[in-house]
């Protein structure tokens, strides 16, 4: 096995296990995060390993990309699809006050009202910059920004029938 592609696979790993972890996390419970997040690095190794002399420009950008195909199998192959609220982030840019259960449950429906597209652009906005998301999405950056903006646009417009902003 060649020492350089277990280094770079271990460096990929350190840098960004939590963040593919929390992608998978703000969408699934903690077992099928863990289990989608080490799907994701086993995809990436078998790569790594059939296409050593590939160059791999942006670490992060092609381990989402990995992510997200990752997601998009599971989803397709599961009848489950529960997005858990304990880690959405997107609580405290939104919502200022703090947050009781009916209105965690209240939230819970907004954001299942929002596409899927919109929740998992939502959800890559956490964690990429609008440049790694459009690469991807395999749009542009500022493609990418409005949508962004027009997702949390609609989810402002859902919130404020919860009575959440």
């Amino acid at each position: 096995m060649n020492t350089h592609l277990y280094e770079y696979f271990n460096e990929l790993w350190h840098r960004y296990n939590k963040l593919i972890y929390s992608y998978f996390r703000w969408q699934f419970d903690e077992a099928t995060a863990e289990d989608l997040c080490q799907q994701t690095y086993l995809n990436a190794w078998k790569f790594i390993s059939i296409y050593p002399q590939k160059e791999i420009k942006n670490g992060k950008s092609w381990l989402f990309a990995i992510a997200k195909n990752v997601k998009n199998d599971y989803l397709r192959y599961a009848s489950l699809y529960t997005m858990n609220s304990d880690y959405l982030n997107i609580y405290e840019t939104t919502v200022s006050t703090e947050i009781n259960f009916d209105d965690a449950v209240n939230m819970q429906k907004a954001l299942n009202r929002l596409s899927k597209e919109d929740r998992e652009l939502l959800s890559m906005a956490e964690y990429l910059s609008s440049r790694e998301i459009g690469s991807v999405l395999g749009i542009s950056a500022s493609a990418t920004r409005s949508r962004i903006k027009k997702a949390k646009d609609t989810l402002k417009i859902i919130l404020k029938e919860y009575d959440l902003t």
